[in-house]
């Protein structure tokens, strides 16, 4: 908003490095690349199919819930595309889902999404929307070579012509910022929707909407759809309109206070060598 001073964005990398250094490891080590792939959008939003992925630790009441303190977990979960937003439930250590909790479209805007379809702003949402990618992936050789273009191969199976990614926590960050990457090599078009402006800098996914928000909160606080619709609409624009590979934008909207970071106190693992 005019007038609205914001926050200037946390470094996640050096609260990470912190982290590392206070528990005797070594520092993490980041994935960096000089430049980012790009497939352009070859048609209109209007007529595109498009899914979202959560990596918030999100999944069906009635199913299995995610290990709250994963690392090198693979697993990811299907829904169908008109599954009801109140049907889902979180295990997560890694990040603060209080507000997700009660409105589940502040990790995983899919009422947003449905919404935008029936609109006729997106053709149509695919018939499955995804959660998984969450926790601490170490193996990032394994999830770029193997993980992921295994996972492509659903996408295309579905139709998808735009993949949305939503990272939680802060390695979260990274791990969907590489999955961008490779689903955007293999043909589809990618954003992702981001908390830590910093660390995607780093992995260049193809392009990245940053809200300057608490983890937990891509899309905003809960029952504020206005907000919510807003965030994934500027996200989507970007899919149509950049034309460099690895550009960040900062979203319109920013936490209208000062907050301070919360991590997960769980963390007592080395650096996995990939």
């Amino acid at each position: 908003m005019a007038g609205e001073r914001r926050m200037d964005p946390i470094s996640w990398t050096g609260l990470m490095k912190e982290r590392y250094e206070a528990l005797g490891f070594p520092p993490y080590q980041w994935s960096v690349y000089d430049d980012a792939p790009l497939t352009p959008l070859t048609r209109p939003l209007a007529q595109c199919a498009v899914t979202m992925l959560t990596s918030g630790g999100v999944s069906l009441k009635a199913a299995p819930g995610f290990d709250p303190y994963a690392r090198n977990d693979f697993r990811v979960d299907a829904f169908e595309r008109d599954c009801p937003s109140d049907g889902f439930k979180i295990d997560d250590s890694y990040y603060p889902h209080d507000d997700a909790e009660q409105d589940i479209n502040c990790i995983f805007a899919i009422d947003r999404l449905r919404e935008m379809a029936r609109a006729g702003e997106i053709g149509s949402v695919t018939p499955r929307l995804w959660s998984g990618f969450m926790g601490r992936t170490y193996m990032r050789s394994k999830l770029m070579e193997e993980v992921v273009p295994a996972f492509v191969q659903q996408l295309k199976a579905d139709g998808t012509d735009v993949f949305v990614g939503v990272p939680a926590c802060p390695l979260d960050q990274q791990t969907i910022a590489l999955v961008c990457r490779v689903v955007e090599q293999a043909g589809i078009p990618t954003v992702c929707i981001t908390t830590a402006r910093d660390i995607v800098e780093l992995v260049k996914p193809p392009r990245a909407l940053f809200v300057n928000a608490p983890m937990g909160n891509n899309f905003g606080r809960p029952g504020d759809a206005a907000t919510q619709a807003q965030i994934l609409r500027e996200a989507l624009h970007l899919v149509a309109t950049v034309s460099v590979g690895g550009t960040v934008v900062d979203a319109s909207f920013a936490w209208p206070e000062p907050f301070v970071p919360r991590m997960s106190e769980t963390t007592r693992e080395k650096q996995l060598v990939k």
